[in-house]
């Protein structure tokens, strides 16, 4: 095979530089051949991005979580949400000129529900689909409103999981010796393509990724700001940040000594500041959010989510109403068993991030402020999943990526393996399928109903929703419009500029 990184130019940092007139100019992308480029079972970033311009997804969702039709249309529920019909967009061709057709459609969604990695629960409640001419059908255990935004996943060729490269039917393609991408002449916008071919370079370390990103050999990456995986990519290229599902969220062990109490649950909902969480200890790179939906989402409660707002003061008070007070004014707050008894916190988070450490120690200080002893244990990814599965803590800071619809079940059903708070409250799960099910119109009114619901018990507390990154060379690029399900959105129109 030939060398991908061949004639690649130097940096263009701080250069001129001018639209790109000819194929001839060279736009790259990294890869990684030690993980799979199926985009079913992609999990490796650098893959995932070459893969958004090999395959279509179904649809597509903006960044406000609403559908963007696109092989299929928004579809129309039954009454009860449980049944599905979808339309067939024409015009979508695979790469070996057949047309994508129900058959691939409902292939590509079954080997999605397959998956155990990043696709993960996202179709509990699918229990079959079929197929005609121009039509795509669902049916559901579970009727789910909001169903159609779970399929923004790609389209394979019925047949082809098994290929190393599954034929798609995205704009672009491989080449013979799958060192580059080329234009796919059958695509609907190939005409609109901002440029013809998009070399493949192939670096695994982060320290590889980011040095030949910084020298201009790498023309766009996605980075995950939160993560041990962050790259800390120079502030002086271009950013462009889009919404994701990704909670930051705090449980409780309710069978603990200071768990099982639910006024003290209840008070927890205040001591968190949420705004510093996403403008400092994200460095912007997350959003607050009060309850678990993320704000952009136009079925946000505003209003009921500002009343459960960072307010020591109030917080407080709710552990005082619910009978934990300094007993002995010593300055610091006990609970009554029997007689009064001390308080230390045994709270629990991942060392693998600054910012949730960084919560953490926050929230210590600030309990202590007002009497009440937290001791946080920063520790490792295995001795933070040993600690939850043997019940060794009284909270949790915890990160989960919820559906597109912001579906709880995994996180509050007593026998997910997700929930590790010993309750057995099998209440909640009625509310969130009303909320599943609801009609738009009163969605965020039910929606309110299931946080109430939660805030009651002090079930679950919501810091806020992480951000990704888009990451391109400042002045290169004009046009971009990632969102959660593909970071290349709208590639055709896009404005690349090279050096000429």
């Amino acid at each position: 095979a030939s060398d991908p990184t061949a004639g690649i130019p130097p940096s263009t940092k701080g250069k001129d530089v001018t639209r790109a007139a000819q194929a001839g100019n060279l736009f790259s992308l990294n890869c990684n051949e030690n993980y799979s480029f199926n985009p079913v079972l992609a999990t490796n970033h650098s893959n995932q991005l070459v893969c958004n311009l090999v395959y279509e997804n179904m649809v597509e969702l903006d960044d406000n979580f609403n559908v963007i039709p696109n092989v299929l249309d928004e579809g129309i529920p039954n009454e009860n949400a449980t049944y599905w019909i979808f339309t067939i967009q024409p015009g979508h061709v695979f790469h070996d000129g057949t047309p994508v057709t129900g058959q691939d459609i409902r292939y590509s969604l079954e080997r999605a529900v397959a998956t155990q990695d990043r696709f993960r629960g996202r179709f509990a409640s699918y229990q079959g689909s079929g197929y005609d001419e121009g039509h795509f059908y669902v049916t559901l255990g579970i009727g789910n409103t909001q169903f159609a935004k779970l399929l923004n996943i790609p389209i394979i060729k019925s047949g082809s999981m098994d290929e190393k490269h599954p034929l798609g039917s995205g704009p672009y393609t491989y080449n013979e010796d799958e060192t580059a991408l080329v234009a796919y002449e059958g695509y609907p916008g190939y005409a609109e393509l901002p440029i013809d071919t998009i070399h493949l370079v192939s670096f695994e370390t982060a320290d590889e990724i980011l040095s030949n990103f910084e020298d201009g050999v790498i023309d766009a990456v996605t980075n995950d700001p939160s993560s041990y995986t962050n790259l800390g990519y120079s502030s002086s290229n271009e950013i462009r940040n889009f919404n994701t599902t990704n909670l930051h969220y705090i449980m409780f062990n309710e069978e603990g000594l200071i768990g099982r109490y639910s006024g003290f649950r209840q008070a927890m909902i205040y001591a968190f500041d949420r705004a510093n969480f996403a403008e400092n200890l994200m460095h912007g790179n997350a959003v607050a959010a009060s309850v678990p939906m993320h704000p952009a989402c136009p079925d946000y409660p505003v209003e009921y989510a500002s009343t459960l707002n960072y307010n020591l003061d109030l917080c407080r008070v709710v552990l005082e109403n619910s009978g934990i007070r300094d007993y002995d004014d010593d300055g610091m707050l006990e609970y009554m068993s029997g007689s009064a008894q001390d308080i230390d916190v045994n709270f629990i988070v991942c060392s693998d991030s600054s910012a949730k450490t960084g919560v953490a120690r926050r929230f210590a200080a600030d309990m202590e402020s007002i009497g009440v002893k937290v001791t946080v244990r920063e520790l490792t990814w295995e001795e933070y999943l040993t600690a939850l599965e043997e019940g060794d803590f009284d909270m949790y800071y915890g990160e989960v990526k919820l559906r597109n619809d912001f579906d709880l079940t995994e996180l509050l059903d007593p026998d997910s393996d997700l929930n590790y708070t010993r309750s057995r409250d099998t209440g909640v799960i009625n509310l969130i399928n009303n909320y599943l099910s609801c009609a738009a119109a009163q969605r965020s009114a039910v929606y309110q109903q299931l946080c109430e619901y939660l805030n009651s018990n002090g079930s679950l507390i919501a810091i806020g929703f992480e951000s990704q990154q888009l990451i391109v060379h400042r002045g290169t690029i004009r046009g971009l419009a990632p969102n959660i399900g593909n970071p290349l959105y709208d590639f055709q129109n896009w404005e690349i500029m090279l050096e000429s």
